[in-house]
């Protein structure tokens, strides 16, 4: 039984013992400081939206007027950047952030300047689309957006209609 035993593990010692190696290469590059946001902006921003009659959605997709919602950069490298908004979204409505505060039937959407509704949970946005004032040779960057109250619901709930999100500006 020993010399069976051995025999095969002979068999089997040769099969599991070779191994391969690979070279991993890590390439990156540390630069200055890269972007930070300009001193007519601070870390929180407020838009002020303003108040509506329920009126003023008559249909599905009926939409309030626009406000500004700049965010501008200094010191920014000449570069590609990429934008990601997160923030609790509307159910089956995945380009509205969902509102608080007793409102039903409507959301806040972002659009650009050709007013396309910017995605939210989405990286990689076409940066061109939001980046008309684009300065590199001086480092400054402005993200030209706009905000509205956009109906998803034919009637609406009378209410406040706050909400909140996050704009994540990344090089690439």
């Amino acid at each position: 039984m020993k010399k069976s035993l051995l025999f095969i593990s002979s068999l089997i010692a040769p099969l599991t013992s070779f191994a391969h190696n690979i070279q991993v290469n890590f390439i990156g590059e540390i630069v200055e400081s890269t972007c930070k946001i300009s001193n007519k902006n601070n870390q929180s921003k407020e838009v002020i939206l303003g108040s509506y009659a329920t009126t003023a959605f008559p249909t599905v997709g009926s939409v309030s007027n626009d406000k500004s919602l700049d965010i501008s950069f200094e010191t920014c490298r000449a570069d590609n950047y990429s934008l990601r908004i997160t923030g609790n979204t509307v159910r089956d409505h995945s380009n509205l952030l969902a509102v608080t505060g007793g409102a039903i039937g409507v959301g806040v959407e972002i659009v650009n300047n050709k007013n396309e509704s910017m995605p939210i949970f989405t990286e990689d946005l076409d940066i061109d689309k939001i980046l008309p004032d684009r300065d590199n040779t001086a480092g400054y960057v402005t993200f030209n957006l706009r905000a509205r109250y956009k109906s998803y619901q034919k009637n609406i709930t009378p209410g406040t209609a706050n909400s909140n999100a996050i704009f994540t500006i990344s090089y690439k």
